[in-house]
């Protein structure tokens, strides 16, 4: 029979994860998130915020290649230089989070969400840092 004790630190685990999922959920994009959170199983929820990740990413370009457009040649090379430094974190980063939940369902909807809110967060970035004039 469990003890007290771990009984109370596996319901705190618990409470603790479901606590960080629903913030996690909470943060996200209010149009997507109703989009995607009518989906029943993981597999559609996963393929939901990965067809909202294209989107997000179609919109990083677009915003990516006007900003370059703007910039004389040497800002053009530092902006470049950036975005595959950008990649190269967005991709360990959401590696690192995702990999908390190694081997359970949720794991690869952390990491779409994950990718998802740095993408749409770097355009934000990029258009007000480059805008247009």
């Amino acid at each position: 029979m469990p003890s007290r004790t771990s009984s109370k630190a596996f319901l705190f685990s618990g409470l603790s994860t479901l606590l960080k999922l629903s913030l996690l959920f909470l943060a996200l994009p209010t149009f997507a998130r109703a989009q995607c959170e009518k989906k029943e199983t993981t597999i559609d929820l996963v393929d939901c915020w990965n067809a909202e990740l294209k989107k997000a990413d179609a919109e990083l370009n677009r915003v990516y290649q006007a900003a370059l457009k703007r910039q004389q040649p040497p800002d053009t090379v530092k902006l470049r230089q950036a975005q595959r430094a950008w990649i190269g974190y967005r991709d360990a980063h959401c590696a690192a989070v995702s990999s908390l939940y190694k081997g359970g369902t949720i794991e690869p909807v952390i990491l779409a969400h994950c990718r998802l809110t740095l993408t749409q967060q770097r355009t934000k970035e990029i258009s007000d840092s480059y805008p247009a004039h």
